[in-house]
């Protein structure tokens, strides 16, 4: 049976990364992936501006209407990008503040 894979944020007393965990006979292992917290963000923080992009694009008519000049499109593309930046900070904003949050729940001696 192949293994599970699981992501857990890196912890100092966390498992270790590429550990395997034993189950019961007839059930799959799980293997342990690890991943700093601040990967996790730039993660979604990079599908959501992707997500964006592809939203703004498809939304702009790229597909749906007679093929684009080059020069059409590169306006679009740049526009889209653009558009997309903002769900993408507004992520980057809402997972630093999630982070935080836990830290100082987790560590109340480095309270500002």
């Amino acid at each position: 049976m192949e293994n599970i894979k699981v992501l857990v944020t890196a912890t100092p007393e966390g498992p270790k990364d590429k550990s395997v965990l034993k189950t019961p006979a007839g059930e799959s292992n799980i293997t342990v992936v690890t991943q700093s917290m601040w990967a996790q963000v730039a993660i979604r923080v990079l599908r959501t501006y992707l997500q964006g992009l592809v939203g703004f694009l498809v939304a702009g008519g790229v597909g749906l209407t007679a093929p684009l000049e080059i020069p059409g499109f590169y306006a679009m593309f740049l526009n889209a990008a653009s558009l997309a930046l903002a769900p993408a900070v507004i992520s980057l904003l809402q997972n630093a503040l999630e982070i935080l949050t836990k830290l100082d729940s987790s560590n109340p001696q480095i309270r500002a």
